[in-house]
């Protein structure tokens, strides 16, 4: 009978598992963006592509997060040096976690729901949040200036880019310990993966290109740079920005500075296509579960998120967009099953 019980019971654990796999990948119909220069949070439908609500959170968010079970919203709201919840789907404010001064704070939530991760650039730590009690557990020591936290493809170790100290550091929030610190001679903007976690990319500051980062040794083996419009081609502190692997060898790359976006082979080298429909893009975040590719787009110029298909050859289609706050940039999807 023991036997029996416990069967069914590995049968349930397996069935959980494969339920929340599935609804993790599946094609979300909501995303929150947060408005950094108007104090705010969008909720967008993106079947209708219209914004269906607007909420205040507080001068200057940055960071952003929906907890696993969809029911609270996280922002990070740097004027008033915290991390704050907000129930959903009213966007009522229901608590907060103080950290100090904040500036430009990525968030991002464990994969098992169960922790959020704050990398604060003024203390030097990620920040470990528990977001059922509202509090501080823990700080992950060793980054210095820490501004993107981010999972890798194999969900197990964090990267961390590091401004002051300039560098790449791996975390792993299981055990909150510094795994490796990787110094470069480059400033790191925005960070995406090759499949396997054995490559990251990274853009710059001043430089028309982004790198490529071996993540074991921590060597840069490559710098893809291409040709600006013959009509824009001085130097700029702010080139490209965001990054975002979409397949296994296609990335995509926001120029902020110069109002496009490149898609490319990174295994080739080669330029596939180029959006000249962005307007200051600094963010582009994968839409899951969708085929085709889609991916969003955050335009600083015109206070937008646009959608974008991208085709199996890399090629760049721009499908629609809908006007939201001043200055959008972080976007957290809704779960497909919230209402």
């Amino acid at each position: 009978m023991f036997r029996h019980i416990a069967s069914a019971a590995a049968a349930v654990l397996v069935i959980g598992q494969t339920a929340a796999l599935v609804a993790q990948n599946a094609e979300p119909t909501k995303v929150f963006v947060v408005n950094t220069q108007d104090a705010s949070v969008s909720l967008v439908d993106l079947k209708a592509m219209k914004e269906e609500k607007r909420f205040p959170v507080g001068q200057r968010p940055y960071g952003i997060a929906v907890m696993s079970d969809a029911r609270r919203l996280a922002v990070g709201v740097e004027d008033e040096e915290a991390v704050k919840f907000f129930a959903l789907p009213g966007g009522e404010p229901v608590g907060k976690v103080p950290i100090g001064k904040m500036f430009n704070d990525h968030l991002v939530l464990t994969p098992d729901g169960k922790r959020l991760l704050l990398a604060n650039f003024y203390s030097d730590d990620v920040v470990v949040i528990d977001p059922s009690e509202m509090k501080e557990v823990g700080r992950i020591e060793g980054c210095s200036a820490p501004h993107v936290v981010k999972y890798g493809p194999l969900k197990r170790n964090a990267y961390v880019t590091c401004k002051k100290i300039t560098g790449i550091a791996i975390i792993d929030p299981a055990s909150q310990a510094l795994v490796k610190f990787h110094q470069l001679n480059v400033n790191p903007r925005s960070l995406t993966f090759a499949p396997d976690e054995s490559k990251l990319y990274f853009g710059s500051f001043w430089v028309n290109g982004f790198f490529e980062m071996e993540t074991e040794s921590g060597k840069v083996t490559k710098l893809f740079s291409f040709e600006p419009p013959a009509n824009n081609r001085g130097d700029q502190e702010v080139t490209y920005h965001g990054v975002e692997a979409v397949l296994p060898n296609i990335l995509l790359a926001a120029n902020e500075g110069r109002s496009y976006v490149d898609s490319v082979d990174v295994i080739t080298g080669k330029l596939l296509d180029r959006l000249t429909s962005a307007f200051r893009p600094c963010c582009i975040e994968r839409i899951p579960g969708t085929s085709p590719v889609k991916v969003l787009i955050s335009n600083l110029g015109d206070g937008s998120l646009q959608v974008v298909e991208v085709a199996d050859n890399g090629k760049l289609k721009d499908l629609e967009r809908v006007k939201v706050g001043a200055a959008p940039k972080r976007v957290a999807f809704l779960p497909p099953a919230a209402k």
